[in-house]
């Protein structure tokens, strides 16, 4: 006979699982889905013409094997179309519309309101090392300054009128990456911590407290090997390291956390990473949500 506890657990396990399966029927997953977190590009584009223009990342990687990363040809203005793809100096290449390996999501329509716009790039296909350049249907073309990317969520402000480019702090990015990535799991795991049925008001201190602190190390860890190594070594890391902080939670959560037994601990402790870590890949797959 099955004790009344586990019962209870398992009935509180199957809530989480049906509500983690309903979220993937809504938001199904692609076939071809990894893990991972993965770097974006924010480009701040300022003092732009008031005509059509099209931005694209220069890159010095050779083109063989790429993949299209434009694919709605039509949608495209095919003389300034044609021209970007004709770009080619000293070995530099425009990333989207000539393709890249791995892929990069992104477009390269101006939207200008006001002398300014603001294009989004993401994925693996983000490059650590780029030139901005903007074709315009006044027959101009405007190249930046190399940039040397160091923050994984990265911020680029590019002037038209003088062509320079310089990135944001990688400070500031990384600071709102654990903001963001911390409260998101604290607001998941504290309910799965409450479906396992334990007390917020008497574990509310060490369960944020650990949160807060293998939120740090992942933070500190994923993004220093950013900063030095580049993008692909840090989203390599990133999984082999999610497995230990789920031994570290694990451990801590059993030592601190008050009521039940240390299994039951331990038990929640897989389940909230489960849920979290499922939630993150969601939200990598669709990064409308944020």
């Amino acid at each position: 006979m099955i004790p009344i506890w586990r019962y209870h657990i398992l009935k509180k396990l199957l809530s989480v699982l049906l509500i983690l399966n309903l979220c993937l029927f809504i938001c199904p997953f692609l076939a071809y889905a990894d893990v991972g977190p993965k770097p974006t590009l924010e480009v701040i584009a300022q003092n732009m013409p008031d005509t059509t223009c099209y931005l694209d990342l220069l890159v010095n990687d050779p083109p063989e094997g790429v993949h299209q990363n434009i694919t709605e040809v039509e949608k495209y203005d095919p003389q300034l179309l044609e021209k970007l793809k004709k770009y080619k100096i000293d070995g530099w290449r425009p990333a989207m519309v000539t393709g890249t390996m791995p892929p990069l999501f992104g477009d390269i329509i101006c939207d200008i309101k006001n002398g300014q716009c603001t294009l989004n790039f993401s994925y693996l296909g983000v490059p650590d090392k780029f030139k901005i350049i903007v074709v315009s249907s006044d027959g101009k073309t405007t190249v930046s300054n190399v940039i040397e990317r160091k923050a994984f969520n990265s911020t680029v402000r590019f002037d038209y009128e003088t062509g320079r480019a310089s990135e944001r702090s990688p400070l500031w990015a990384y600071l709102f990456q654990f903001i963001f990535t911390c409260s998101v799991t604290i607001v998941i795991e504290g309910v799965v911590l409450l479906l396992f049925g334990f007390n917020l008001k008497s574990n509310w201190k060490p369960f944020i407290t650990i949160n807060v602190i293998t939120q740090v190390l992942l933070t500190l860890v994923v993004f220093s090997t950013m900063y030095k190594l580049g993008t692909l070594l840090a989203v390599l890391l990133y999984l082999p390291f999610e497995m230990i902080i789920l031994v570290m939670e694990a451990s801590l959560f059993a030592k601190y956390l008050k009521q039940h037994s240390k299994a039951r601990r331990v038990f929640f402790a897989v389940t909230a990473n489960i849920a979290s870590f499922i939630f993150g890949i969601m939200v990598m797959l669709h990064p409308m949500w944020w």
